[in-house]
């Protein structure tokens, strides 16, 4: 007798215990309430007019730069680090579209996270020229500085006004480096097997030197270097895309848990999931799982997990299940590495791009993480215009 249906079987990864899941669902059932200006009752004023559903973190926020129509209104892939004993931001910098022509990387730096240098060029574009500069990774040990800097060549495309187009076969991508935040030089070249790092090489428990790319050949990989030299040729590995995901820049950011060693990744998908993938490594970065889907919303964008000053896991992430939703910025908490049982806002206050631009949309987007014995540092943006530092200074809330 034929089968009344063809059914497939799937695995799913659960990362979230079953109260912050249905925590998030609530959150994400009135907020589409809100976007859709749809009340449920006469006395409904939205989710300004509740008790959050979601708890925001104690913490303070910094403007670490405007960006408007004269200093350049678009400004995305923020990195942070810390040099001695000051902290540096960069970040892309353009006119108005997202990788348009003339895009550079600006730099700021400050000693209390409050107050922040005027920003300058740390790598820029000449004059007239089609280059866009993207800010990808940024890192630092006791003798210097390392900016990674993903470089492409741009064309605008005269059968759609308005449109521009990559060149693909000018990707690049270069380790800029500085010995005091000012002066910079390109001192490295991975050449054009590399198309995107999203955030900066971390050490392994057992001392490897790694960090998430996307090839221009093989699709998603890991950078494994031999020795702690990243101005040296690291080894590739790459990573199988499962059936229905995609990750074409493999924005990916991972933790490995201190009790049994396992690395544990979380994927951005660009398959229309609006879920992370994860997948896991058991030998210290030498073999990897297949992704599979996980039960972690999200509304494709980048994401920053990894280890709290008091050994708890991390993840920071836009977790609304609905694609480009970016307004709501969170933090997910775990004791073991295994599953998330808290869950915090950093930021969900409503907010409107001032100035409308190609691949722009409004949000707290692409947050990088540092963190401290008694605080976590998140820089992200709003809107992709303006840079922001938040410091979450209560661990123990979160």
């Amino acid at each position: 007798m034929a089968q009344p249906l063809d059914i497939e079987s799937f695995h799913r990864a659960r990362m979230l215990t079953r109260e912050v899941s249905d925590i998030l669902r609530e959150y994400h059932w009135y907020h589409n309430f809100e976007l859709y200006e749809c009340l449920k009752n006469d006395s409904d004023h939205g989710l300004k007019g509740m008790a959050p559903v979601i708890p925001h973190a104690p913490g303070s926020s910094a403007e670490v730069f405007k960006g408007t129509i004269r200093n350049g209104s678009y400004n995305h892939h923020n990195q942070f680090t810390k040099f001695r004993d000051a902290y540096y931001y960069a970040w892309s910098n353009g006119l108005k579209n997202e990788e348009d022509a003339g895009q550079r990387i600006l730099i700021s730096s400050s000693r209390d996270l409050r107050n922040w240098s005027a920003a300058s060029v740390a790598v820029g574009v000449a004059e007239g020229s089609q280059t866009a500069r993207n800010c990808t990774a940024l890192t630092a040990d006791r003798e210097r500085l390392y900016l990674f800097v993903m470089t492409e060549e741009t064309e605008h495309d005269a059968a759609a006004i308005g449109m521009r187009r990559i060149i693909p076969e000018s990707y690049s991508l270069s380790i800029y480096t500085s010995k005091d935040g000012v002066n910079w030089k390109e001192y490295y070249s991975f050449g054009s097997e590399l198309k995107w790092v999203f955030e900066a090489p971390r050490r392994t428990l057992g001392g490897k030197t790694i960090c998430v790319c996307c090839t221009t050949r093989h699709g998603a990989g890991i950078l494994r270097w031999r020795n702690d030299n990243i101005l040296t040729d690291p080894d590739i590995i790459p990573i199988p895309e499962p059936e229905g995901a995609s990750f074409p820049y493999a924005e990916t950011s991972w933790f490995q848990r201190s009790d049994d060693g396992v690395m544990v990744f979380f994927w951005r998908d660009e398959g229309g999931s609006t879920r992370m993938y994860v997948n896991t490594s058991t030998d210290d970065g030498q073999t990897f799982s297949t992704p599979i889907i996980s039960d972690i919303p999200d509304s494709m964008s980048r994401n920053y997990a990894g280890q709290l000053g008091d050994g708890r896991y991390y993840l920071v992430s836009n977790t609304l299940p609905n694609l480009l939703d970016r307004s709501l910025l969170t933090i997910l908490t775990s004791r073991d590495g295994r599953v998330f049982d808290r869950v915090s806002v950093i930021n969900d206050d409503p907010t409107a791009m001032r100035r409308k631009g190609l691949l722009k949309e409004r949000g707290y987007q692409y947050p990088c993480c540092y963190s401290e014995r008694d605080r976590l540092i998140v820089a992200y943006d709003r809107n992709k215009e303006d840079i922001l530092c938040h410091v979450l200074d209560d661990l123990g809330s979160i």
